[in-house]
């Protein structure tokens, strides 16, 4: 029985350093990523003629009519 928790044990570490590791590399994938999808946006804004104001006005605009949508779905229930 010891044996076999010892190897459990030992399994679990290697799991869990080789997770470590998995992190470590995507947490620079992940910035990256977010970085190519915001200058991905600001070029579809350039194509488009559209400030960044403009599309955070509208993104802003959608948020309320959806939290005004679920309030009053809230209170009809």
């Amino acid at each position: 029985m010891k044996r076999e928790l010892t190897v459990v044990k030992k399994k679990i570490k290697k799991l869990k350093d080789k997770k470590a590791l998995i992190d470590e590399e995507l947490e620079p994938l992940f910035i990256r990523e977010e970085e190519l999808e915001n200058e991905e946006i600001i070029a579809i804004c350039r194509k488009n003629n559209i400030t960044i104001s403009d599309l955070m006005a509208k993104v802003n605009k959608e948020k309320a009519e959806i939290k005004k949508e679920r309030t009053n779905e809230i209170f009809k229930q």
